[in-house]
């Protein structure tokens, strides 16, 4: 972007048109930390629509049905398969974060939310229903505790889809 060019993009209208959570996800995603980057609001929509909606936004509308159709909204406590936790590299994180590589942190976490995402199709929870209820909790609770993971690791990028998430699934 350049003023003497002419294409600027007002910000105040991106936030307005698109929320401030999006914006920043994009931002960060696209833009190295201090360095130049390309922006466009073409990529923005992409990025709402292909990670922000389908891969956050369908995790969390297909846990929170579950729990609704198959515990009517009460979850109770259950054993975390550590199958998904090995999906997550804290470490990874933590590192880039102390670097300031916030792109590659949100890269690494979108692949844990992908890899959660991978979990519900792999353990078909809907099937599972049809026969063993104590099996369905722990995966949902398993679904359930790594939303409250990446609500926590994703709160300084996305802090009112964070925000939102912990509310939902009554997070403290």
């Amino acid at each position: 972007m350049s003023k003497s060019l002419g294409n600027v993009i007002d910000p105040i209208y991106l936030v307005n048109k698109y929320g401030s959570d999006a914006i920043r996800y994009s931002l960060i995603k696209d833009i190295p930390f201090g360095q130049d980057g390309d922006f466009s609001e073409k990529l923005l929509v992409e990025r709402i629509n292909n990670e922000l909606a389908n891969d956050l936004g369908n995790l969390v509308s297909r846990t929170s049905a579950m729990i609704e159709q198959y515990f009517k909204g009460t979850l109770l406590k259950g054993i975390v398969d550590r199958e998904i936790k090995n999906e997550l590299d804290l470490k990874k994180i933590n590192n880039y974060m102390d670097n300031l590589e916030l792109h590659h942190a949100i890269t690494e976490i979108w692949s844990f939310i992908r890899a959660v995402n991978k979990y519900i199709n792999d353990k078909q929870p809907w099937e599972i229903a049809k026969r063993d209820k104590k099996e369905l909790r722990d995966i949902l609770y398993t679904i359930t505790d790594s939303l409250r993971i990446i609500s926590i690791l994703i709160s300084p990028f996305l802090p009112n889809t964070s925000e939102k998430i912990n509310a939902q699934f009554s997070f403290e």
